[in-house]
């Protein structure tokens, strides 16, 4: 906490200064709104949130990438002008999101570039999560189901799942630090089906050197694992409550 709170302090009224990489994050607008929204969250400081209503202006025209994060500190902005320009934009966002959801038999934004877009839909899942619990009425839980179901097999290529060890087929064999070696390391979460342009959809069962189609980390894995408990949740209730 006092590390975040010394680079937010240094980082207040600098000019951004980019550090092009593949993978940091670019737009440091963005960027910004979501680090506003965890420290308002962990520290109930009013800074934060009056940082949250000057950028909103920059949340609405990014309503895809911040509006879920800005859902999660509703209970925290109180009465004003950037709950209302918040909602308004998030009811926008999910009526154009509907019709792309639509737009596909698997009911996910299937969107492949050169590789699968798995780990995407995953990150799409927990997003989704966050707008369900602040607007039901807007985000329904069944986008979150929709893509555990392409994950563990219901999507183009094939009907293996994603997750190693996971349903009554899975990729076993991927590309990850074991890639050479033909192993199977169980729970292994691979970015999943490729399009082969024009329109050839590609998901090569156990065959570790296509990183399009099989490669691993960490990050797809944590992804995988919320969007299972979500589901739970959605359906079971809270831990608690069983």
């Amino acid at each position: 906490m006092e590390t975040a709170l010394l680079a937010w302090d240094r980082e207040q009224g600098r000019t951004p200064v980019s550090a092009r990489a593949a993978y940091i994050p670019g737009r440091p607008e963005v960027q910004e709104i979501l680090a506003s929204v965890e420290l308002l969250l962990t520290t109930k400081e009013e800074r934060f949130r009056r940082r949250l209503e000057a950028l909103g202006p920059v949340i609405e025209a990014n309503i895809a990438e911040t509006g879920w994060a800005v859902a999660r500190a509703f209970p925290l902005l109180g009465e004003g002008p950037l709950r209302e320009r918040t909602a308004r934009a998030l009811e926008k966002y999910s009526a154009d999101t509907a019709r792309e959801l639509a737009a596909n038999p698997f009911g996910v934004l299937w969107r492949p570039r050169i590789w699968g877009v798995g780990w995407d839909l995953q990150e799409f899942a927990v997003q989704r999560y966050f707008l369900n619990q602040a607007f039901p009425k807007l985000f329904d839980r069944e986008g979150i189901f929709r893509v555990l179901h392409f994950i563990l097999g219901c999507h183009p290529g094939s009907n293996v799942s994603f997750v190693s060890g996971v349903g009554a087929k899975s990729l076993t064999i991927g590309y990850g630090m074991n890639r050479a070696d033909w192993s199977y390391i169980p729970g292994m979460n691979v970015s999943g089906t490729a399009l082969i342009r024009p329109d050839f959809p590609e998901l090569k069962d156990d065959f570790p050197f296509l990183w399009q189609q099989a490669e691993n980390v960490i990050g797809g894995a944590a992804t995988y694992i919320f969007t299972v408990l979500a589901a739970d949740r959605l359906l079971n209730g809270p831990e608690e409550n069983k």
